[in-house]
């Protein structure tokens, strides 16, 4: 909120209220009861006076709204065409005829011009006003129709049994798994120290480090570089390497979902951000492919599994009825645990279609990177350059007793 915002109005009520009474005092000082002329313009002025007052007590009720905010940026920027402006003009709720402009010019045409200009735009100020109080009563009678709708409709949705809710709420939330979430640290734009945990940009690495590529030759791109060190204290069961870095690349230009051209990557190495450098990208690894560089920070949270994993893990029978009441309780505990993330390891990823792996005790979400796409981004520093196919994400298993081997760490990619 600007200070402007309160400050306007105020300017404007004390404006007001000086002119008004100069004004005012001009008239009363030379008294004419004969005038007809000083006593419209008596009339006028405190017609005037009380409509500024009013405007300006309004505004300065409405400073503090960041409704009131949103509404201004909203007519500048529909001030931008010709066309928008005429159709605010017109538009009951911003009422752009003004009643103290109408007061004024109707003052200055009886006084001082002839009365076929006066009663014409009398009668066409009381058209515009009889049109706005029109379009007004269309506005009230369509918002009533429409909370009749909405009533209805709320009316007509289902009404889950709750305890059935509550029950599969404690089945799902007895799976819960501890999980990691990746979100975008911030950034002054210094440069990052080498080995440190990032998206995008040159991975930091040993001397003899060569850049993956797929079958077809293709430079893969680089995802994260993570520094095992920043996890260990959020992975309490102890599954990842406690030091070391991992990196996880994949090949952007053409995303073959199961990764079987070999253009996913998940690489590991056990030395110390000192013992690192970063690596300059291939000549052949397009712009577009190199994401750029970003910090990232990390937080420990709690992952529920989707409704069909849920099947896989109890031996529970479902009833085919009762399925609203299972959904409705994933969705009450998912709701309740969303973050800003853009991605997480460990735990249950967060599946819009079928479950990927089959056995969910033995393969471990390494990782779950989503698409990290400009329409939910809500600056335009931090990154926003990534896209799994139609806003999917991509997602990492790993078999979990090879998990600290760096030679045998398996990975599976796959995008929806």
């Amino acid at each position: 909120m600007k200070k402007s915002g309160i400050l306007l109005p105020l300017i404007a009520l004390i404006c007001v209220t000086i002119i008004g009474g100069v004004a005012l005092r001009i008239l009363v000082s030379d008294w004419n009861t004969e005038s007809r002329t000083r006593i419209i313009m008596l009339i006028a002025v405190v017609l005037l006076m009380a409509h500024g007052w009013y405007r300006a007590l309004v505004h300065i009720r409405l400073g503090t709204s960041v409704d009131e905010v949103d509404e201004v940026e909203d007519e500048v920027e529909q001030a931008q065409s010709v066309k928008a402006v005429i159709g605010a003009f017109f538009n009951p709720m911003k009422m752009r005829f003004r009643t103290s402009l109408s007061i004024f010019i109707l003052v200055l045409a009886y006084l001082f011009a002839t009365p076929f200009i006066f009663w014409a735009l009398l009668i066409l100020l009381i058209a515009l006003k009889g049109y706005l109080l029109y379009q007004l009563i269309r506005y009230h009678k369509a918002i009533k129709e429409l909370a009749q709708l909405s009533a209805e409709q709320t009316a007509n949705e289902v009404e889950f049994d709750e305890e059935k809710v509550s029950h599969y709420m404690e089945l799902l939330k007895s799976f819960a798994r501890d999980t990691i979430h990746i979100s975008f640290a911030n950034n002054c734009n210094a440069p990052l120290p080498a080995g440190c945990s990032k998206y995008g940009g040159r991975p930091d690495v040993a001397d003899d480090f060569q850049w993956p590529h797929d079958n077809s030759g293709r430079p893969l791109s680089l995802l994260l570089q993570i520094d095992c060190a920043d996890l260990a204290p959020l992975d309490h069961e102890g599954i990842l390497p406690a030091s070391g870095h991992l990196y996880f690349f994949y090949e952007l230009s053409q995303m073959d979902w199961d990764g079987t051209d070999n253009d996913v990557r998940v690489l590991y190495n056990g030395l110390p951000s000192s013992q690192l450098q970063p690596l300059d990208f291939p000549e052949d690894l397009a712009d577009e492919y190199q994401l750029k560089e970003w910090p990232l920070q990390f937080t420990h949270g709690t992952s529920i599994p989707t409704i069909d994993e849920l099947s896989q893990l109890t031996d529970e029978p479902f009833n085919e009825e009762d399925e609203d009441e299972r959904y409705e309780a994933f969705d009450r505990l998912w709701n309740q645990s969303l973050t800003r993330s853009i991605g997480s390891m460990l735990g249950f990823a967060f599946l819009i279609q079928d479950p990927i792996v089959d056995d969910l005790s033995s393969e471990v979400l390494l990782l779950q990177l989503d698409s990290n796409g400009e329409y939910w981004r809500e600056d335009e520093e931090t990154p926003h350059d990534l896209l799994f196919g139609d806003d999917g994400c991509i997602y990492f298993y790993i078999k979990r007793p090879a998990m600290l081997l760096a030679d045998t760490i398996n990975h599976q990619a796959i995008t929806f």
